[in-house]
């Protein structure tokens, strides 16, 4: 590697210019370099004999445990360090890559006996960290957190650990061979060569394994996933880099791609065979636990209260967001819709009972984070108007086209009648009864608006007034702005934001 480092150091480092004319050569005819491109995949289904034939899945599966040494370790428990990459493509300043990302250092015990694995991680990301580490213990079906004696059960962080644990190929395998209904689906073209294709169910869908026939390697996991802003997503977990490790062979580099964008990937640090009396506790508190994959509580609606703010203005506000709702004129407007579908018809509910009688519905989306946009396509089913900053009309174009296929919402059963009405934001926008919409403008908040309603001297300030308790540079950008537009709110709230004084705002950005 030195060496190359050197040659390519020699090859393009100008040569000293010397005090002579020197010829030109004769231009060479240009070089053209093949660049490299992925082969689409195609699939194959399994062909069925008479006798009931093709290959049976049990050899496949077993043979991947011994070339990747899973039925080898003995008494032995793998101990690895990695760095997860987390790609936040779902919060990050555009809809766009390059997409900041969170980092996790990750200290992992995994026992092939039991499937249980135990990992200690430091996040690190957003201006933060490194977090003390958290450690979880689990198996496929439940996850513990804490300490090892004070391990309690942790549905709501399963999802996570659901989520991660395919990055680890031993856990697949176990997980795998531990399965009933495993078959034989097929072959697949994947990544230039053709793999055969082992399925299962799994309660929540079907996933699909992909083996190479010749080594016998397993080459990825492929399997179906819901999601609250695009319906269903096709999440791959890709192996690869494989190095010996002991009686083992292991890949030294995992991935998640999901719709076929890398999402999460793991670069593995150390991995050793370590007699199992030396690892802390792999002994699940209860084997028998089953847990699934609850919604994180910040995206769980839960029946919103209410909050007035002015005559005919009023907070929504459950313990995961806030929104804002006002009759402007004969208009009914909504400040976002987070949370998905059913916020949004609790939402629609309250409408019927704080402004009674028909009016029309606008709603106001004023950032494009996922959670924050995830009840529009509701509001697009039900006829209203869809308000937003002039650079966010491509992707919630995208929200409002994706087909809902693995469980329709009401969109998508309205799929041909319901149309995408949208009004765009450049620098402000009046609404009826005087009130306005504002870019917040700053290097935070590009694309982002806030909305002033003067009758009630209030200002909903979006996502960018999260805290009250120290300074804070998005709540800033949200002070200049109201300053550019000459407005003097007395209150503020936004959706992590209760109602609030907008002179401590403005105290902290003083300072």
């Amino acid at each position: 590697m030195l060496a190359l480092l050197i040659a390519y150091h020699l090859a393009f480092t100008p040569s000293t210019l010397v005090a002579h004319e020197i010829t030109p050569p004769t231009p060479a005819a240009p070089i053209t370099v093949p660049v490299s491109v992925p082969v689409a995949e195609r699939c194959e289904a399994a062909r069925s004999s008479a006798a009931g034939g093709g290959p049976a899945a049990e050899p496949i599966l077993a043979r991947a445990a011994d070339v990747t040494g899973l039925d080898r370790v003995g008494s032995t428990v793998l101990h690895y360090r990695a760095v997860d990459v987390s790609e936040q493509n779902f919060q990050s300043d555009r809809t766009y890559p390059p997409y900041f990302s969170y980092t996790f250092s990750r200290d992992v015990w995994f026992d092939p006996a039991t499937g249980a694995e135990r990992a200690a991680s430091q996040m690190t990301g957003g201006g933060v960290g490194p977090l003390p580490a958290s450690v979880t213990l689990s198996s496929a079906h439940a996850t513990f957190a804490g300490r090892d004696t004070l391990l309690r059960p942790t549905p709501q962080a399963h999802a996570s650990t659901a989520a991660l644990r395919p990055l680890n190929v031993w856990a697949v395998l176990g997980d795998w061979r531990a399965a009933g209904d495993v078959r034989v689906a097929g072959r697949c073209l994947y990544r230039e060569a053709w793999r055969t294709v082992l399925a299962r169910g799994t309660g929540a869908g079907e996933e699909r394994l992909y083996v190479d026939p010749e080594s016998g390697f397993p080459v990825k996991l492929d399997r179906e996933e819901p999601h609250y802003l695009w319906g269903q997503v096709r999440a791959e977990y890709l192996y690869s880099t494989w190095q010996g490790v002991g009686a083992a062979t292991l890949p030294v580099a995992s991935f998640r791609l999901v719709d076929g964008a890398t999402e999460m990937a793991r670069s593995f640090g150390t991995l050793a065979l370590a007699p199992r009396d030396s690892a802390p506790r792999l002994t699940l508190p209860d084997t028998a636990v089953v847990m699934t994959s609850e919604t994180p509580r910040f995206l769980q609606p839960l029946p919103p209260d209410t909050v007035r703010v002015g005559a005919n203005a009023f907070l929504l506000v459950n313990p995961g967001y806030t929104h804002a709702v006002a009759l402007l004129g004969d208009t009914v407007v909504v400040f976002d819709a987070t949370q998905r579908e059913e916020r949004s018809r609790q939402d629609s509910v309250w409408i019927g009972k704080l402004f009674p009688g028909r009016h029309p519905i606008a709603v106001v989306v004023t950032d494009l984070a996922w959670p924050h946009v995830a009840g529009v396509r509701y509001w697009v089913a039900a006829g209203a108007t869809i308000i937003s900053h002039r650079e966010s009309r491509a992707f919630l174009g995208r929200v409002v086209d994706r087909r809902w296929t693995r469980a329709p919402d009401l969109l998508e059963r309205r799929r041909g009648k319901a149309q995408f009405r949208f009004t765009a934001v450049a620098d402000s926008l009046p609404l009826p009864g005087g009130a306005r919409l504002y870019a917040i403008d700053g290097i935070g908040s590009e694309g982002a608006l806030m909305a002033y309603l003067p009758a009630a001297r209030f200002l909903w300030a979006s996502d960018y007034i999260q805290t009250t308790t120290q300074p804070s540079s998005y709540a800033a950008e949200v002070w200049r702005a109201a300053q550019r537009a000459g407005i003097a709110p007395e209150r503020t709230a936004a959706q992590h934001l209760r109602l609030t004084p907008w002179s401590v705002v403005d105290s902290l950005a003083r300072r």
